[in-house]
């Protein structure tokens, strides 16, 4: 039995802080939306009961969300192995849901599975995190400078922000790079998807807000996602969006934060709902199926 180091025990512990920072965080946006609750009445009044529409197609784009990363993942793990369509969005879905909890069990345990079950290597599965995250963070880096420019020179958001699509298409449909094209063309799309949900938020609030801000906060959305130690950008997402209102539109800060709690809520029912059906039927699976021996290479 190996005992633990200092340094791994160092990093339980940050997870440990990162989580309850990220609890303490949500908590206090949800305390700051109920504290001048008599500013957003109105607005509250559109999301009880919600506007149908909007409320299903909310519900709908974090399904997407999930099946999207279920896409861009498996593409870049079948350089290694081999992982079936639905077997992903399985797998997606069930470590979303336990990313909730603290430490992050979600992230450790697909790269569990994928050794188990897969036989990927974990360095393989380690691979396409790091890929991942580097791929995500340029795209919100290109976007982030489109629109900047769009509100300096007042380019057209939506061709700077496509401008790089044709040209993904073209190399993903025969080149030497079309893996990346795919997963860079997926990822976009994801993105894009994120953005629409933020749109759909402050319509269920009566307090729309123009397609670039909606792209803004997308791109701080996933950027805060990705915050190590802490579960989904739990309670930083809340806070960025709502310091962020302010700034990009005439909304106060409150009525940013109650717009990513609507998010958050139609995120925690898809998510709730998808991640326990996938995570009985990969119990049961792995029942019926069998495990693959274990791959005991480095």
């Amino acid at each position: 039995m190996s005992v633990p180091t200092d340094a791994s025990v160092r990093r339980v512990w940050l997870k440990r802080v990162g989580y309850a920072a990220g609890v303490l965080l949500l908590l206090g946006a949800i305390a700051t939306v109920f504290s001048r609750r008599a500013t957003i009445t109105a607005a509250l009044g559109a999301v009880t009961p919600p506007a149908p529409g909007p409320a299903a197609a909310l519900l709908a784009c974090v399904f997407a969300n999930i099946a999207l990363s279920a896409v861009f993942l498996r593409l870049l793990l079948l350089r290694f192995g081999r992982v079936g369509s639905g077997e992903m969005l399985a797998v997606v879905s069930a470590t979303t849901l336990l990313n909730f909890l603290p430490l992050r069990p979600g992230l450790f345990g697909r790269i569990a599975y994928h050794r188990q079950v897969n036989g990927i290597r974990v360095a393989d599965t380690a691979r396409t995190v790091v890929e991942a995250a580097v791929i995500s963070v340029a795209i919100v880096g290109v976007l982030a400078v489109v629109i900047v420019v769009n509100a300096t020179i007042g380019w057209s958001l939506w061709a700077g922000a496509i401008s790089p699509l044709p040209i993904l298409a073209v190399v993903a449909i025969s080149s030497p790079w079309r893996l990346w094209a795919l997963v860079i063309l997926v990822r976009y799309a994801e993105v894009f998807v994120w953005a629409l949900r933020y749109h759909l938020a402050f319509v269920l609030l009566e307090a729309p807000v123009p397609p670039h801000v909606a792209l803004a906060f997308a791109c701080v959305s996933v950027m805060a996602t990705m915050i190590p130690f802490i579960s989904n950008g739990l309670g930083v997402r809340e806070w960025a969006i709502g310091l962020l209102a302010p700034v990009l539109t005439t909304h106060r800060l409150e009525l940013g934060v109650t717009a990513e709690l609507v998010n958050r809520a139609a995120e925690l029912l898809v998510i709730g709902g998808a991640g326990v059906v996938a995570m009985a039927w990969l119990a049961r699976r792995g029942q019926t199926a069998g495990l693959r021996p274990p791959d005991h290479s480095p």
